[in-house]
């Protein structure tokens, strides 16, 4: 199955396609470090701050794509959340999964599953990445641009995969975020572009179920979200990814995703 169906169209025609109200779709924004194991010193320093731009992208990008070589990484929550997906998603509902990690750990185990044809659980085989990533391919001009933690706003520029992912997300009503905090400039972006669209898209009424096992953290996620999208539904669960996921996703169980 073709990994990028809709960054090969523009953005024009994409937006006509969605002028229908998706509302039947599960959102998985992840945070990766809260699903699998990377070890941060390894793949950004302290002293890398003093770095011209391009040398720190430079360097992170060196020490990530060698991080995730390691034999030691633990994949085992991401195989049990598509084995979930695979297994238990209701029609019509279907996930699709954004990024703001460099890495690109969920794509790889996502093309590992071998489909020749889109399979009925999922919107794309396709992995979105909001900051940018360390993957290269053939073609990597529609890709997202390369966003560090320190930059500000200003330094995201358009590009097809972040327009198609944004659009992606204000047609539909339904986010698991994990251990993804909106702290950096370029995340809170995120949070008042979708604010600044609210009243006249389904974003606006969403329902957003935030996971993550420190309650301070959780709370601050929480409170960012609704600020940006009051009448919004934000659901805070205390609790580790691996955690939810033995309890079989019970947050989407509840709102008829899942069936077990």
């Amino acid at each position: 199955m073709p990994r990028h169906p809709e960054l090969a169209r523009s953005c024009r025609t994409f937006r006509k396609r969605t002028r229908q109200r998706i509302i039947s779709s599960g959102r998985l924004v992840l945070r990766s470090r809260s699903v699998y194991r990377l070890r941060p010193p390894l793949v950004s320093s302290p002293e890398w701050h003093q770095l011209r731009r391009d040398e720190q992208i430079s360097r992170i990008k060196t020490a990530l794509l060698a991080e995730m070589d390691r034999p030691s990484i633990d994949y085992s929550d991401i195989r049990n959340l598509l084995r979930t997906l695979s297994e238990n998603t209701v029609a019509p509902w279907r996930h699709l999964f954004l990024t703001t990690n460099w890495d690109y750990l969920i794509q790889r185990e996502v093309l590992a599953l071998g489909h020749t044809t889109q399979p009925e659980w999922s919107a794309e085989t396709h992995v979105y990445h909001l900051n940018g990533t360390v993957e290269v391919l053939p073609d990597n001009q529609n890709r997202s641009p390369f966003l560090l933690e320190s930059d500000s706003s200003e330094q995201r520029t358009s590009s097809m995969e972040a327009n198609t992912a944004f659009n992606k997300m204000v047609w539909n009503k339904t986010f698991v975020v994990v251990g993804m905090s909106f702290e950096c400039e370029a995340d809170k972006f995120l949070l008042r572009s979708l604010a600044r669209i609210q009243d006249d898209l389904p974003i606006g009424e969403s329902e957003w179920i935030i996971i993550n096992p420190d309650a301070a953290a959780l709370a601050v996620v929480e409170q960012r979200i609704q600020r940006a999208l009051p009448r919004a539904t934000v659901r805070g669960v205390a609790s580790t990814f691996r955690s939810w996921l033995r309890l079989k996703a019970p947050d989407l169980q509840a709102c008829g995703a899942l069936a077990f």
